[in-house]
């Protein structure tokens, strides 16, 4: 990992994966950019038709504000970091600066609205978590970004479903979790087993429950697949630790597992519609997103 973005827009939260970034960069010897979009104010009528108003005043301020967050970094640190302050729509403009930069990994807040309020990091992560193909580091509200026992990451919990896309996550989250130390992170790989229900009786007002027989075959086939993958990585002296969880709810129990083993980070892949440009993030992803009380990698497999 050779480069980090950081997006910011002016908030506090945003500014609190400051630390994490700061922290990552020296793991892995990487510099760090940070980034804020200006987006001038849109006019609809008037002589010359639809434009926009020149703002030199809020582009100023902007200048301003980055060059105040590189002040908040370590004097010894800040030859890592360097500023760009972007134009257009927030999403596109940080995604360009992401191809144009060679940028390895962004780390940024998933929500905040701040100073320049019309930034807003929320839709701004969502699109980006749609188009990027280099992984993200998403940090909710309510986390403390800058924790020591964020990183290094020395626990990190992967669920997998029998994939080989969902394997995909396991690779970046062993790059980035040791950040430079000989040790490997303790990886959980866990699989999530729902309860199927059958069809019940004809006339009957609702389904009955799978047979248990077949739901046990279910378990031990997916305790099979976990142990497969164990095994590789255990024969490269990666400590590995594997769960089967029952639930009907799959991204609640990623989060329940992750909280009960003592995990600092979630690493997952997502997976997307490329005709539409659209993540199916949906279900799993987005709802481990939103209910993971760590932070979250999320990857996307490459494509056109």
């Amino acid at each position: 990992m050779r480069s980090i973005l950081v997006p910011l827009d002016g908030s506090p939260f945003a500014e609190r994966v400051l630390p994490l970034a700061v922290q990552l960069a020296e793991g892995h010897g990487a510099s760090i950019r940070l980034a804020l979009v200006h987006m001038p104010h849109p006019i609809v009528g008037g002589e010359a038709g639809p434009g926009v108003v020149p703002d030199f005043d809020l582009r100023a301020r902007e200048a301003e504000y980055l060059t105040s967050q590189v002040d908040t970094i370590d004097p010894d640190k800040r030859g890592m970091v360097s500023t760009v302050h972007l134009d257009g729509d927030p999403g596109p403009a940080l995604e360009a600066e992401v191809r144009r930069a060679s940028v390895d990994l962004v780390v940024m807040a998933t929500h905040g609205r701040g100073a320049f309020s019309r930034f807003w990091l929320g839709s701004v992560a969502d699109y980006l978590v749609r188009h990027l193909e280099v992984p993200i580091l998403l940090i909710r509200p309510g986390q403390d970004a800058g924790s020591d026992s964020h990183y290094p990451f020395r626990h990190v919990l992967v669920p997998l479903d029998g994939s080989t896309l969902a394997e995909q996550a396991i690779e970046p989250a062993l790059a980035l979790a040791g950040g430079g130390s000989s040790a490997p992170p303790l990886l959980t790989l866990v699989t999530v087993v729902e309860p199927v229900l059958g069809v019940g009786e004809p006339g009957l007002p609702f389904a009955v429950p799978i047979e248990p027989r077949l739901f046990d075959e279910h378990r031990r086939a997916a305790e099979a697949r976990l142990q497969a993958v164990a095994s590789r990585l255990t024969a490269r002296g990666i400590p590995v630790r594997t769960a089967v969880a029952t639930d009907p709810g799959v991204a609640g129990a990623i989060v329940a597992e992750a909280e009960r083993a003592g995990a600092g980070l979630i690493s997952m892949m997502t997976h997307g519609d490329r005709g539409l440009r659209r993540l199916v993030l949906g279900s799993v992803a987005d709802k481990v997103l939103r209910g993971a009380t760590m932070p979250i990698l999320l990857g996307r497999p490459p494509g056109p």
